[in-house]
């Protein structure tokens, strides 16, 4: 058999330590004497912030910073998130919605970031943080997937993050006008809340005037890339490492704004800080997944032979665009779109809404599994509708071997 053949047993090395409880997670190698981060999220929804009093949490016991917006600009930090932008049907990119690092002006969700205490213990941090006083102005909730309602952002009007279409929409409705059969079915995609077994976290330390930053994350050269680009450093001064993970499965993979918020306050305070979300505040705060509502329709001939293949969808983007969030329900979609059948004519159109809720992004297959299940569940469908065996339908339309 070959040396890497099907069916052999793997050797793996790491299950011992593991199995032990040997690991050595972000708790774990926090450097001795670390501050602890706490964030203070907002309660709101949506509305314009009026007022944030944080002397009292300043001159809390233990505590030696609080950061919010006005303080990260004082600092001379740009504070805003990466979000990858498409391009729309009419050519033009897609809305740049500033997202900062920590509220400001405005909050979007539930659990966005608006302070961050940096203290002496844990408990220290949160006792400061419910000394924060926030007011805002209600503006309406815009919660449902669909376009219109309040905005959330002005160069969003209608609340449409992005108009993304893929195929040729006049032969698609060449063969819906030949077909013998059309059929068109509504099917929602839930959004997933993720919850891996470690929640995130992240510590921070200045390292011989170089900024080490630790997070339980998926991969270290992305993270330092944007460090080196929100702090304006070169990124040889920007170390960043990778401990034992406690699952990521993509929710992981991107970078949130706890992970430059604690990097901040190391640069600061010149001694070591860190941060762990707890699991109330990571249902709260983590990127979610999935959320999209999808109107599949097929065109078959009198032999049931699927001539065309047309999925709508419309995507929650949540409160903002995630890193890789965009690209995810459409052109990560599109690539397994038609899945292993025969259809020579396909057309993909999405439509990217913003609403009142966390951020969605990349989480377990990111687009391709949400692409599979509408496919699979419309060939389910149209079955039953034609009163045909599943299985044979699918045989009948299987790309030739």
């Amino acid at each position: 058999m070959e040396k890497f053949g099907k069916s052999q047993s793997v050797e793996r090395r790491e299950d011992d330590r593991f199995l032990t409880g040997l690991g050595q997670y972000v708790d774990d190698t926090t450097p001795e004497g670390a501050l602890h981060g706490y964030v203070f999220r907002s309660p709101y929804a949506h509305g314009v912030i009026t007022s944030l009093d944080v002397e009292a949490a300043q001159e809390a016991e233990g505590v030696h910073l609080v950061l919010t917006a006005d303080v990260l600009d004082q600092a001379g930090v740009a504070g805003k998130m990466e979000a990858s932008l498409l391009e729309n049907q009419d050519g033009k990119t897609a809305p740049n919605t500033d997202r900062f690092l920590l509220a400001k002006d405005k909050v979007r969700f539930v659990g966005e970031p608006v302070a961050m205490v940096f203290a002496e213990s844990l408990a220290q941090a949160r006792a400061a943080v419910e000394m924060i006083w926030l007011e805002i102005d209600d503006l309406p909730v815009h919660m449902e997937v669909g376009t219109g309602g309040t905005p959330l952002h002005d160069l969003a009007p209608d609340n449409v993050a992005f108009d993304w279409a893929m195929g040729d929409l006049a032969e698609m409705e060449a063969a819906k006008s030949e077909a013998a059969h059309v059929l068109s079915f509504e099917i929602a995609d839930n959004r997933i809340i993720c919850n891996s077994m470690e929640p995130r976290g992240c510590w921070a330390n200045m390292e011989e005037g170089r900024l080490h930053l630790c997070v339980n994350g998926q991969g270290v050269w992305a993270q330092k890339e944007q460090l080196a680009n929100m702090f304006d450093l070169p990124a040889s001064e920007i170390r960043v490492t990778n401990p034992d993970v406690g699952g990521g499965f993509g929710m992981k993979a991107m970078s949130y704004p706890e992970y430059f918020l604690t990097a901040q306050a190391t640069r600061m305070l010149g001694r070591p800080v860190r941060w762990m979300s707890d699991r109330s505040e990571a249902m709260l705060s983590d990127n979610a997944g999935r959320d999209l509502t999808s109107t599949a329709t097929m065109a078959l001939n009198a032999d049931l032979k699927i001539i065309g293949y047309q999925v709508q969808t419309l995507a929650n983007m949540g409160a903002y665009s995630g890193q890789f969030a965009q690209p995810i329900q459409t052109q990560l979609f599109s690539k397994v779109l038609t899945g292993l059948y025969d259809i020579s004519v396909a057309h993909l159109q999405v439509t990217g809404v913003y609403t009142n809720t966390t951020q969605v992004d990349a989480y377990r297959g990111a687009g391709r599994p949400e692409a599979i299940y509408v496919l699979e569940r419309a060939m389910d469908y149209a079955a039953r509708a034609l009163n045909v065996d599943p299985w044979d339908f699918r045989r009948l339309n299987f790309i030739p071997c």
